[in-house]
């Protein structure tokens, strides 16, 4: 199937490139009707919202007209894609979908395309200009297009035999995903998997990929304020790694992007043993004399990373740490310092600040200060007054209004399997500052932009990923 006979690669990829840069809903998704379409073997199911007067396109259409240089929306972005091939979304595109577009991807990896058209001649003509026969037929109301009889006929014959709509794993990942969306999807990931390591060549390795997912779902929003992903997966013994951010209540509020983690044991566990991590692993200790192991253990518990600004070009970085081994982890940060000390010929020195013991090194322009406040934190930064701002109460990032209306938007709780959020605004002077070039037009697209977060949350085997990229008012 072309792009110039039915651009639906084309479609969708504008569709999420226009409004997928984050999200999450507490509104959790219905099965859609047109799970029906799909076949209970199908490696994957796709539904597009095409219909120009619903609510997440019109949201969708709001929220592109406040970005600089995308004020022609979504009708016009994929209007000027369509162009080029000769085709009119409004008169040519729009009628011969209708208001779903259905992909189904078959057991034998077949694309299997399902809509239903305003315009039954629109469709005609718009297949007619494939450069490879296509072939209809009919399911339901739906009209199907197929590569060619044989895909079109296994595809009504699997349909026969059962749909999507009756099995588990399609329902937990469709379960775990907004309902009001303008496009969602879902892949059995572990058949997909399976099927793709049949071609790996045998005594190339194991003729299995293992990616370590049952299933993948995702979902692309639009609100009133801002673009919204959500993904979600199952990861088979994975096990319920959430954690309490205590570390990142004591972010400053002029932080302009933070990270907060923890409970990454699991999957760091995972990378371990495996023969490229071992090379590295190799090569780290041989460059700072610390183990990787070493490494892994500092992070393996809670800590918190984030930026701010140091009042030079180069922005402060700090990390704090609260590791399930605190004297360990700060024999590693002592070792690697000293080694890095005696690379660059420079001294580790000590002073007291604030009743607490600071630990120094300075290389070349950086100076990383470090301490372990009490028996269970350790911290690092390049800021002058790094350590103090941290433990000081002073105006924290949590009570900002910004991070908060983020942290609102994928319903942050008291437990969280990690989050990443950025300060959009405050992030673009500091990158400016530090001799960064910034394209004209992305420096115009990047101040309507707010903030963005992304969150990871989910119980037991399952992930959501919750993002939310506002946009300012």
């Amino acid at each position: 199937m072309t792009r110039r006979a039915l651009p639906i690669a084309c479609l969708l990829a504008v569709v999420a490139l226009v409004t997928g840069c984050a999200g999450a809903s507490s509104t959790p998704a219905a099965i859609p009707d047109s799970a029906s379409l799909a076949p209970a073997d199908a490696l994957a199911y796709v539904t597009v919202t095409t219909d120009e007067g619903s609510d997440q396109w019109k949201k969708a259409e709001s929220l592109l007209e406040r970005i600089p240089g995308a004020g022609e929306g979504i009708s016009g972005s994929i209007g000027s894609a369509l162009g080029e091939q000769g085709l009119d979304w409004t008169k040519d595109v729009a009628p011969a979908l209708g208001s779903e577009l259905v992909v189904v991807a078959t057991a034998a990896k077949q694309p299997i395309v399902l809509v239903r058209p305003e315009d039954e001649q629109k469709l005609d003509a718009l297949v007619a200009q494939s450069d490879t026969p296509l072939v209809r037929g009919t399911v339901e109301d739906w009209q199907v297009l197929a590569q060619d009889q044989a895909a079109l006929d296994a595809y009504r014959a699997a349909l026969d035999k059962g749909t999507l709509e009756g099995v588990d794993t399609f329902s937990q990942g469709f379960g775990a995903l907004p309902s009001d969306a303008i496009a969602r999807a879902w892949v059995d990931t572990a058949r997909l998997a399976k099927d793709l390591g049949q071609l790996v060549p045998q005594g190339s390795g194991s003729p299995e990929l293992d990616l370590g997912l049952d299933w993948l779902s995702a979902a692309v929003s639009a609100r009133d304020d801002g673009a919204l992903l959500t993904v979600a997966m199952r990861t088979p013994g994975g096990g319920d790694t959430r954690y309490e951010p205590e570390l990142f209540q004591r972010v400053p509020a002029d932080a302009v992007a933070a990270l907060s983690f923890g409970g990454t044991q699991g999957l760091l566990d995972r990378l371990q043993g495996k023969a490229p991590l071992d090379e590295v692993s190799g090569e780290i200790e041989r460059l700072t004399g610390v183990s990787l192991q070493g490494i892994v253990d500092a992070l393996s518990g809670e800590g918190a990373l984030y930026v701010r600004q140091s009042g030079t070009t180069v922005p402060e970085v700090t990390l704090a740490l609260r590791p399930p081994d605190p004297s360990k982890t700060w024999d590693t940060v002592e070792g690697l310092a000293r080694k890095l000390a005696e690379q660059g010929g420079a001294t580790v020195t000590v002073r007291t600040e604030n009743g607490i013991e600071v630990r120094r090194v300075t290389l070349d322009d950086v100076t990383v200060s470090y301490a372990r406040p009490s028996d269970d934190t350790i911290i690092l930064t390049t800021g002058a007054d790094g350590i103090r701002t941290f433990l000081a109460s002073g105006p924290k990032l949590v009570d900002a209004d910004a991070y908060t209306r983020a942290a609102e938007a994928v319903s942050m709780g008291e437990r969280t399997r990690g989050f990443l959020y950025v300060d959009v605004d405050g992030l673009l002077p500091l990158a400016e500052a530090a001799g960064g070039e910034i394209p004209p037009e992305v420096d115009d697209a990047l101040g309507a932009v707010d903030s963005f977060i992304l969150e990871g949350t989910g119980e037991g085997d399952t992930t959501q990923l919750a993002g939310f990229l506002r946009l300012n008012d």
